[in-house]
Formats: structure tokens, C-alpha cells, sequence
């Protein structure tokens, strides 16, 4: 009863979640400022499609290796001094790539920024669980999760615009400033770990112990299905502007709006019912893309839409479910699991649909493949009993 009148007390709670959510945001910006980009990179920097389709798996290869270790690190140094750290190398390392001569070093900087990005799941996931009671975790991880939607639309709409005034250089250092200004808010208005948090006296996880989550299929399942998920939110992320622009013949701008709707779409609800729905919509609108129909632009905005809830929604919902898994003391270790394989779905997702479209000439077989990763996905999670057990 002491422990349910504390969460209750816990105001501060809900600035906590603003937060968070607008330096998840803020982040995105940065991080997801290539997607946009995409039409004008491919024609400055003379690349292919396939080419094209590293930008997005540069940045979080870095996350994926960082990913393990920014868990640890979060459950180690506290959310805080942890999510501003990852910031700031976040936007120093996209502004670097800003500047970068050359395919190469513009991918290594994208890397090392990925490094940093790998701590905001972990991190925010750990600030949440800490001063949010179980029945408003789920609402609370979605509505973090936003940010990465809110990032992701905010770059799509500005950015286009600032890169054919001024250039696609200084579109993407401008989205280098907006980590940067993620870290100074996180420093400025998050209080320092371990101080009125609901899971004070917690044990520190260790990697370890992370075998015994794996003596049921269950937790597996979830993993490889973000995998699969992974692969089909990055493909959508990396080449509907590119599809938009060759298939539909849309301007830049346009496209990047395009874009922008698609993100809009991508809010959740509630643990595993909402994540299999969600692949299944995913599912669905990827099979309308496949059908080659000349969509008119209201249908085209109206489908992107839609396709965001399969590609985006199931985000926050599925790091909710790891976190849960885990409990508070493996919260942070057991989300950058859960990042790790989702993150490694966005490593082969958009070389994979970029070889297909490049092998076939078409966007219809790389379409198809995303609707079957879809599904499997959404029939994999339906096949196995709860992960966590409530009230």
C-alpha cells in the first residue's frame, strides 16, 4: 500500500514524460534527417539505390553494438547523465557527417553518432518504469515513443525545404543542433538518479544473469519479431520518399511529406494485442504498395498514414514488454536487448529492400517481402502465451 501511495504522490511523474519525450524528439531529428534527404543525397552524391539504403543501417549499427552496453551503463550511471551523454555524441557525429567528402567517412560519422543514439531507448525506458506505476506504463511508453514519431515528421517536413534553399549540408548540421539541444534540456530539467524513485534499493543487473529470461520461448519470440519488424519500419523509413518520388512522380518535398504523414501514423495502444495489429496493418498497406496502383495523392496520404501504425506503432509497446520482462532491476539491461535485435532489423532491412528493387527493376517484390516479415511477425506473437502476468 506504501508503494501505491508513493507512485500516486509522484506528480513530477508527467514532466518526466515530457521530458523525455520531447528529447526523444529532438533526437529523432537528428538521427532520422537521412530519410528525407534521401532523393537529394542520391543525386549529389551520385548513388545507387542499394547505396542509398546504408544510411539508415550506419546509424544504427553503432546502436546495435552500443546497444547491450548503453543498457548497462543506463542501470550503472542513472538515466540522466547517461541520455545527455548519448546526445551530444549523437549531434556531434551528424554534424560531422554534415561535412563529410566521401560515401565512406559520411558513414562513419553516422556510425558513431548511432553509438549514441543507442542510449535513449534504454534510458528513457529505465526513467519511466522507475516513476511509473504498471497501469500507466504501457500509456506512458507510448506517448515517450511519440517522439521518435514527432522527430521523425518534424525532419521530413523542414528538412527538404532547408536543403534545396541552402543545401542538404546544412539541412543535416541543423539537425545536428536538435540532439544538442536534447542534451542541455535532459542536464537542465531531469533531477539527478536515484532520488524519490519508486525502485530505490534495487539490485544492479549484470549481464550474466540475462539467461535465465531465456528458459521459455516466449521472450525469443518477441525479440526475433522486432527483429522482423525492425527490417520493415527501416525499409518504409528509407525509401517511401525515394518510392514516392520514382513510382508516384512527386517533388521532393512532396515525397518527404508523404513521409511525414506515414510517421504521423505510427501511435500505439496497449503490450502484445496492439503490436500483432499493428504488424497486421503493416501487412496490409505493404500489399497495396506491392499492387503497383497509381494512387491519387489524398489515397497515397491516407495509405501512408495507415502504413505508419504497422511500421511505427509497435515500438513503444514492444520496449514496454522487454522492459516489464525484466522487472525495475533489469529494466535498462534487458530494453537494450530488445533495442539490439530491432535494431539489427534496421542493419539488413533497407540493403535488403534496396537489392530487391535493384535486382527486379520494381518496387513490387521488395513491397511483397515487407507484407510477409509483417505477418510473420504478427502470427509469431500470436502463438505464444503472456509475457508478463498481471492482476
Amino acid at each position: 500500500m506504501a508503494t501505491t501511495a508513493r507512485e500516486r504522490g509522484d506528480r513530477g511523474r508527467w514532466s518526466l514524460l515530457a521530458l523525455v519525450s520531447i528529447a526523444h524528439a529532438l533526437g529523432a531529428i537528428s538521427v532520422l534527417a537521412v530519410a528525407p534527404l534521401a532523393p537529394l543525397l542520391l543525386e549529389d552524391l551520385q548513388l545507387t539505390r542499394t547505396q542509398v539504403g546504408l544510411f539508415l543501417p550506419a546509424i544504427y549499427l553503432g546502436g546495435v553494438l552500443m546497444s547491450l552496453p548503453a543498457g548497462w551503463l543506463t542501470d550503472r550511471l542513472g538515466a540522466r547523465l547517461t541520455l545527455a551523454a548519448g546526445q551530444c555524441l549523437t549531434g556531434a557525429m551528424i554534424a560531422l557527417a554534415a561535412r563529410a567528402r566521401g560515401l565512406p567517412l559520411m558513414l562513419g560519422f553516422l556510425f558513431l553518432a548511432g553509438l549514441g543514439w543507442a542510449v535513449v531507448n534504454p534510458t528513457t525506458g529505465k526513467a519511466i518504469l522507475e516513476r511509473f506505476p504498471a497501469r500507466e506504463r504501457g500509456f506512458a511508453m507510448g506517448v515517450k515513443q511519440t517522439g521518435l514519431t514527432v522527430g521523425g515528421i518534424v525532419a521530413s517536413l523542414s528538412l527538404p525545404s532547408i536543403a534545396l534553399a541552402a543545401g542538404w549540408r546544412h539541412a543535416l548540421t541543423v539537425a545536428a543542433l536538435a540532439s544538442l539541444a536534447a542534451a542541455a534540456a535532459v542536464l537542465a530539467g531531469m533531477r539527478r538518479d536515484g532520488t524519490g524513485t519508486i525502485t530505490a534499493g534495487v539490485g544492479r543487473a549484470r549481464f550474466s544473469e540475462l539467461g535465465r529470461f531465456f528458459t521459455t520461448r516466449s521472450l525469443p519470440v518477441l525479440l526475433a519479431s522486432g527483429l522482423a519488424l525492425g527490417m520493415t519500419q527501416a525499409s518504409v523509413l528509407a525509401y517511401l520518399a525515394l518510392y514516392a518520388r520514382e513510382t508516384l512522380g512527386w517533388t521532393v518535398v512532396a515525397a518527404g511529406a508523404l513521409l511525414a504523414i506515414m510517421q504521423a501514423g505510427g501511435t500505439g495502444g496497449r503490450r502484445r494485442p496492439c503490436v500483432i495489429i499493428n504488424a497486421l496493418i503493416g501487412t496490409l498497406t505493404y500489399l497495396i504498395f506491392a499492387s503497383g496502383v497509381s494512387l491519387p495523392a489524398p489515397v497515397a496520404g491516407l495509405v501512408a498514414f495507415v502504413a505508419g501504425a504497422g511500421a511505427f506503432g509497435w515500438v513503444g509497446l514492444y520496449l514496454a514488454l522487454a522492459a516489464e520482462v525484466g522487472g525495475h532491476r533489469y529494466a535498462g539491461l534487458l530494453t537494450g536487448v530488445a533495442v539490439s535485435c530491432a535494431w539489427s532489423g534496421v542493419l539488413l532491412g533497407p540493403p535488403f529492400f534496396g537489392f530487391l528493387r535493384e535486382a527486379t527493376g520494381s518496387y513490387h517484390a521488395p513491397w511483397l517481402a515487407l507484407g510477409g516479415l509483417s505477418l510473420g511477425a504478427a502470427v509469431a506473437l500470436y502463438s505464444i502465451p503472456p509475457l508478463v502476468k498481471r492482476e
